[in-house]
């Protein structure tokens, strides 16, 4: 069946029943297509027309989850974007997409009107590129990556019947819907289960003592988090009352986007119960493997590869090991990248994922990186687009930007520096200092600064990056 035939299917046999609930009102699956019917009519009605592209800069809320339907009806290539990108990136990312039109006014979008429908007509072309989703990488700018709605709708479909979801599933949604598992993992998959989205206000830290009211008072069983918010919420528990009811509550507490140390993952099971359940995933090849709860239970690792992902490994030699190469059926089309349009696969249609792994009798265990992406808390930093910044400041010779592991942000971002001549180093740190917080959002600065008379380097002249975070870990 396709990708609109499966919506299709669901969409019609849930018509009546819950899809989406959140502070301001609740949605039925029929209720949420006709609001994204009308929506679809609206964009039509600016001059858009099959196969245009139309950004989504949108804070989380339900017009943000609405639009994406939208697009979907109208047969509109999706372009999310971060309104909280720093806005030199947001002005790269339209240029290079070049949308129609750009959704940002979501009170606007929430009073359009309702278009009444008795039946679900999702009719996206096969193979048709169907939303473009922008990640750091290591080549600087943010690359976008392509996927078919057959590849979006195909892998978590997989993932729901790997997992068990089903009808009955309530997932509480708190991660950004701007980014691939905001869309993908806490909107597409509970819908095309059958179950319903529970919104709730993106996560800050400062709301974490108050964070499981809604999910409790909501009756949710399900919820994505990534390590950092994890392990915020472990540490902030102060109501026994409450811990129990989360670990009696919960059947699934899904943790991905960065790996899960083990102090996060023990550190949640002494306060809540239960064990988050982790999950290896790529923005190319979307959702890789997945633990189970009782996996989980018992066994490290980021579980068993979903059914029709296979992973094969190439020699490293820069690593004395070998990379981890995935291969799906659900794989990017291709990058849209500043350099222009491009393909990571390789000829066998592999996707090297510059991580160091062992398969196990078909459970997935990542023992290293071989890339130099920083995952912080979630959020991809590239090395080299920092360094860029930081080379920016008279007085610098050199910079290698690395990744340094830990157990609350899951990496931290350390700057390896050379000063030119005989510059005072702690005049120098306060400049790029300014720099970066002028330049460059919190999560993306420096953590830690280090001083060093030279880089570390091969007989070719390439940094040797793995040393520097040897020594410094």
């Amino acid at each position: 069946m396709s990708a609109s035939g499966q919506l299709n299917r669901i969409f019609a046999a849930r018509w009546r029943e819950a899809a989406l609930r959140c502070d301001q009102r609740g949605f039925t699956y029929g209720e949420l297509y006709g609001q994204a019917a009308g929506m679809a009519a609206w964009i039509s009605a600016q001059g858009c027309h099959a196969g245009d592209s139309v950004a989504l800069r949108l804070p989380n809320g339900w017009p943000f989850a609405v639009a994406y339907l939208a697009c979907l009806l109208g047969r509109y290539r999706i372009i999310p974007v971060n309104p909280e990108l720093n806005p030199d990136d947001q002005t790269y990312l339209l240029e290079r997409t070049q949308p129609r039109i750009v959704l940002e006014d979501a009170d606007f979008l929430a009073g359009l009107p309702a278009q009444p429908s008795s039946r679900p007509a999702f009719d996206y072309p096969v193979g048709a590129v169907a939303a473009v989703f922008f990640t750091s990488g290591t080549t600087g700018r943010p690359k976008g990556v392509c996927h078919t709605l057959d590849a979006l709708v195909g892998n978590v479909t997989a993932f729901n019947e790997s997992l068990g979801l089903g009808n009955d599933t309530r997932l509480y949604h708190v991660l950004p819907m701007a980014y691939m598992a905001g869309f993908l993992n806490t909107l597409l998959g509970p819908w095309l289960a059958g179950g319903t989205v529970l919104l709730g206000p993106r996560f800050r830290p400062a709301d974490a003592l108050l964070f499981w009211k809604r999910p409790l008072d909501w009756n949710a069983n399900a919820i994505w988090l990534t390590p950092t918010l994890a392990t915020i919420l472990a540490r902030m528990n102060r109501d026994p009352e409450i811990a129990r009811r989360v670990g009696a509550s919960l059947r699934h507490v899904f943790c991905g986007t960065a790996p899960l140390p083990e102090a996060t993952r023990r550190a949640f099971r002494d306060a809540f119960g239960c064990v988050p359940q982790e999950s290896y995933g790529m923005s190319e090849v979307l959702l890789v493997a997945a633990q189970t709860r009782k996996e989980a239970e018992k066994e490290t690792g980021v579980g068993r590869l979903l059914p029709g992902v296979t992973a094969s490994f190439r020699e490293a030699p820069e690593m004395n090991a070998e990379e981890l190469v995935i291969h799906t059926p659900w794989a990017l089309t291709g990058y849209l990248m500043e350099q222009g349009e491009g393909s990571p696969l390789l000829e066998d249609g592999g996707m090297p994922s510059g991580d160091l792994g062992e398969l196990v009798e078909g459970h997935l265990a990542i023992t290293g990186r071989l890339k130099d992406l920083i995952i912080r808390g979630g959020l991809n930093v590239s090395p080299l687009a920092l360094e860029d910044v930081l080379l920016r400041e008279p007085g610098l010779l050199e910079v290698a930007v690395v990744g340094l592991p830990h157990d609350f942000w899951g990496e931290t971002i350390a700057a390896c520096l050379v000063a030119d001549g005989d510059v005072d180093t702690a005049t120098l740190q306060t400049a790029l200092q300014a720099r970066c917080a002028r330049e460059l959002g919190e999560g993306m600065r420096p953590d830690r600064y280090v001083w060093l008379d030279a880089l570390p380097r091969a007989s070719t002249g390439k940094i040797q990056k793995y040393l520097l975070r040897e020594q410094l870990a």
